[in-house]
């Protein structure tokens, strides 16, 4: 698209159906002044750093001078530099953006920065929405992440295509718009009902004050109020993209190309390709459905191939004949295999040569979706080799029509100088909740484990015996094993999730629960990003304090806590060897 492009506003309202002009857009989103704030910002930080917190913010004793580069006042003793709005959501812009790029515990001028005058309408734009979607999220309570983000283009949606200006109208009309996204599946950008009252002038009444002028120093409205807000053409651009990009809804009477397509978006976005297809499902006999969306899927995308699979794979037995079917297409015959091993033997082992090429699989998925980060992360979990060169040599050698795509992408990103996820390690707090005196671990874990390899981590750094369920809590969602089938409980898969990603923006704690009955309820703080020693053992506990209680205390069989050994228990961690941290085993054929 180019910069004299337009995007068509897609509404029920007549009003709102001309074209919005990219280059208007773009030269708004370059003017609006959090923009200029956040690129002040920048240039202060400046290439040679300034240290950030673990919640990857300024230190308290920063705050002052940033404040002084923005010429803005800032409070002369601050808790956090997230509790001044002035300075954390130009910060949090910048940070999305890429005028501000955080390594560790370092935060410097990006490489966005530099280039900034130079970039076409469209990367402006760009920049600014992921920038505007960092500041929502730092607006967000940590259990809900997206809530404000909803708000926002509900509002701006609500506003665009409004036929009164009474405010109390305007409330209801945002309402109806949040509503309707959630009844057409869309829950992406949950708004709870305390976020509609965030932006309350307690003097006017005004709902949304607050939010007007937010968005009015975002440059996607005028106006000082309810009343006389309008939304500008940048806000326009913004709620006519926002649209774009919501999943499309996989409805019954869809071809199976069409939602092969729609379930490879479902994977590069984090959602259950199962969830999205059962409307479609339902009036379909199981081993007709499969069979015409695997072979729809086959020529398609790798992130089509996978969901195509998971949802195969979810049907059961009544899939197999499916499988066998399509066994004979070169880019199904790895799944098919797989699909059909496991079918006889749960316990079956992949092949050396099926496991690298389902490795590029889901590094090409990866590419498609998150990027070349998670892409490298694929690559080094799942491909065995002494060293990155080594394994994609290995890579290379798979037969994947994807494989030099994936090298390309993986060597550019690696040379172009950014700490990986593969190279950083997490310190954790981990605490029992409400207990006297305090009982927690401290531990070093590598920023790729998913959930799924923390629960294991946790279970041995309290010496539980993992017999019971156990759930995570990260920004509103619910996460465990999907094999204990939860969906009552509203829970995601564990697997699915990292600690790179469960630790995003403001978010520093997560939960955790075990065994539902007793509540062992953990507190995980992320302490500090560190960087991998090379030959290091992770992960690695290096404090505790107190001794874990009892798993199965009894009154009538009352026993004391075994005093904690911190040298057998890194002896167990060190055992957990290769599932999900970063060391990928060599299967024997």
């Amino acid at each position: 698209m180019g910069s004299n492009s337009v995007v068509w506003m897609e509404s029920p309202s007549p009003r709102d159906t001309s074209p919005v002009d990219v280059a208007v857009a773009a030269r708004a989103a370059r003017e609006c002044t959090m923009v200029g704030q956040a690129a002040a910002l920048a240039r202060w930080v400046g290439s040679g750093g300034r240290p950030v917190t673990a919640s990857r913010v300024l230190r308290r004793a920063d705050v002052a001078a940033a404040g002084a580069a923005l010429g803005v006042a800032v409070p002369a003793r601050v808790r956090t530099a997230a509790d001044v709005p002035v300075l954390h959501r130009p910060w949090s812009l910048a940070v999305g953006a890429g005028l501000i790029q955080i390594s560790g515990n370092v935060a410097a001028a990006g490489p966005v920065l530099e280039c900034w005058s130079t970039l076409d309408d469209v990367e402006v734009l760009d920049a600014w929405l992921v920038g505007v979607r960092a500041v929502c999220e730092a607006e967000s309570d940590t259990r809900s992440k997206q809530a404000v983000a909803g708000l926002v283009f509900a509002f701006l949606e609500a506003v665009a295509t409004r036929d009164c200006p009474d405010p109390q109208h305007l409330w209801h009309r945002v309402i109806e718009v949040v509503e309707r996204g959630e009844e057409d599946g869309d829950w992406s950008e949950r708004v709870p009902f305390d976020v509609f009252t965030k932006y309350l002038d307690p003097d006017t009444r005004d709902p949304f004050a607050g939010l007007v002028n937010l968005l009015g120093q975002l440059g996607a409205v005028t106006g000082k109020g309810s009343e006389s807000v309008a939304v500008t053409k940048l806000g326009q651009w913004a709620v006519a993209t926002a649209r774009s990009d919501r999943p499309r809804q996989i409805t019954a009477d869809l071809s199976a190309g069409e939602v092969a397509e729609a379930l490879a978006d479902c994977v590069r976005r984090g959602a259950d390709p199962w969830m999205a297809v059962r409307r479609w499902l339902e009036p379909r006999p199981p081993a007709d459905a499969a069979r015409e969306l695997l072979t729809a899927a086959a020529d398609r995308s790798a992130a089509a191939r996978i969901a195509a699979g998971d949802v195969a794979d979810g049907l059961g037995d009544q899939a197999l004949s499916a499988w066998q079917a399509v066994a004979h297409l070169p880019n199904l015959a790895v799944h098919a295999r797989v699909s059909l091993t496991a079918a006889r033997d749960q316990g079956a082992r992949l092949a050396p040569a099926d496991a690298r090429w389902l490795a590029v699989e889901f590094a090409t998925a990866a590419l498609e979706g998150p990027g070349p980060d998670e892409a490298l992360t694929v690559v080094v979990d799942r491909i065995p080799g002494e060293s990155l060169e080594s394994r994609l040599t290995a890579l290379a050698n798979t037969g994947h029509p994807d494989a030099a795509r994936v090298m390309a992408a993986v060597r550019e990103y690696v040379d172009s100088g950014v700490t990986p996820s593969i190279d950083q390690v997490y310190q954790l707090k981990v605490g029992l909740t409400h207990w006297r005196p305090p009982i927690w671990r401290r531990v070093l874990v590598p920023a790729t484990v998913t959930l799924g390899d923390l629960h294991a981590v946790i279970q041995i750094l309290f010496g539980w015996d993992g017999d019971h369920l156990h759930l995570f809590e990260v920004g509103g969602r619910r996460y465990s094993d999907p094999f204990y089938d939860l969906d009552r409980l509203e829970m995601d898969d564990e697997e699915t999730v990292r600690l790179r990603e469960a630790y995003t923006g403001t978010t520093k704690k997560i939960r955790y629960e075990y065994d539902f009955g007793a509540s062992w309820w953990h507190e995980i703080t992320l302490e500090k990003v560190l960087n991998r020693e090379p030959g290091a053992v992770y992960p690695r506990c290096t404090g505790f304090a107190s001794d874990s209680p009892v798993e199965y205390w009894s009154e009538d069989d009352p026993q004391d806590a075994k005093p904690y050994d911190l040298a057998a228990t890194n002896r167990r961690l060190a055992r957990l060897g290769g599932v999900g941290l970063g060391e990928a085993e060599e299967e024997d054929q």
